[in-house]
């Protein structure tokens, strides 16, 4: 992260002051607030259509900009759903040269693809998910045609909240238990993509990075203040670390380990590995969905000795977009997390269960 956008981000987590920069941020997030706000009108008086297609469609999206979760999410209930059909997954592509271009991605399985083409969440959910097909495009409607062409039974529509041209069966809601709200200020002063209010239309909201009961509980209390929809508790989980080597590692006790990772949501990651063991003695932070040069990567691997450290650990959308080629001066691996449901898995379930209803009623119609 270069100094300008650190001291920025510092700016609005509150480790700064910058008086001038919060009221140059604040002035600029009003033209955005205006926009979203806009937007939402065109959409809800229906001067602008949303387009349907013959299969369900569930939107997987959030409030605020990154680090709510919703690739670990996509991941968990695509293998939920699984039992119900064919499942096709849209993605933005989100900086990715596709996204550039205006183009449209059909991931098959002798895809030769790379993360800088279709993404990185894009790339690490075609990797993951080998049952799901992946369409990759800021065109969402055109995808949805294709994978109903495909014959897809299902279609999950990534970061689909603000992508109201698609017409969504079920909308979900996902959100950073830290920070519910993203500093409650729209972007760029704080992280807010759009306005609280449109919770009052999700038929779920997903509450990631629970700590515990109560912090749960306040979490839901605070949500239903604009929404009546059941509220879900998850958290990342721990799993191993896999290196560079092959070795697969189930904890990290009394390893100096040096953290790396270009998340939206960094610390949330840095807690994950931290539960691992080990101590944390060099940590780099990147900005959201931007990988290290190998350079760069080197350089910190030789800080990290500098440091006394055993190993290097990134998260897994980190990993897929490193270079493989280069030799470091540590061991280097990333940290297998899966999501898990810790509260609300009688909402959870019976979600699954309306999704599946939904299917089954395309088959017999």
């Amino acid at each position: 992260m270069t100094a300008t956008q650190s001291f920025v981000v510092d700016v609005i987590e509150g480790r700064r002051k910058g008086t001038f920069l919060k009221g140059a941020l604040f002035a600029m997030s009003g033209f955005f607030e205006m926009g979203v706000k806009l937007r939402n009108i065109a959409f809800d008086r229906q001067w602008i259509k949303e387009k349907r297609v013959t299969v369900p469609v569930i939107s997987i999206g959030n409030i605020i900009a990154g680090g709510t979760g919703k690739t670990a999410f996509i991941q968990r209930i695509a293998k939920d759903l699984n039992k119900f059909g064919k499942i096709s997954i849209l993605s933005r592509g989100y900086r990715s040269q596709i996204e550039k271009v205006g183009g449209s991605l059909h991931l098959i399985e002798q895809s030769r693809i790379t993360p800088e083409v279709c993404g990185d969440e894009a790339y690490l959910l075609f990797k993951s998910l080998p049952e799901a097909v992946l369409f990759v495009g800021k065109d969402r409607v055109l995808n949805a045609e294709r994978a109903v062409y495909h014959e897809a039974d299902l279609i999950l529509l990534d970061d689909g909240m603000q992508y109201r041209s698609l017409h969504r069966d079920i909308e979900i809601v996902m959100l950073h238990g830290d920070d519910l709200y993203g500093k409650g200020f729209y972007l760029p002063r704080g992280y807010l993509r759009d306005s609280p209010k449109r919770l009052e239309r999700a038929d779920c909201v997903v509450v990631n990075h629970i700590h515990d009961l109560n912090h749960f509980h306040s979490a839901e209390k605070e949500v239903a203040k604009w929404t009546d929809a059941p509220v879900v508790g998850t958290r990342m989980v721990p799993k191993e670390v896999e290196t560079q080597c092959g070795d697969r590692l189930r904890d990290l006790k009394d390893r100096r380990i040096g953290v790396f990772c270009g998340l939206g949501k960094p610390d949330s990651f840095v807690s994950t590995v931290l539960e691992m063991g080990g101590t944390v003695a060099e940590k780099w932070i990147l900005p959201d969905h931007i990988g290290p040069t190998g350079d760069a990567l080197n350089l910190f691997a030789q800080k990290c000795v500098e440091r006394g450290c055993d190993i290097i650990v990134c998260s897994e959308k980190d990993w897929v977009k490193l270079p493989m080629d280069q030799e470091l001066p540590l061991p280097l691996g990333y940290l297998k997390a899966e999501m898990e449901v810790v509260t609300g898995k009688e909402c959870y379930e019976t979600l699954l269960s309306k999704i599946g209803e939904l299917t089954s009623e395309r088959e017999v119609s």
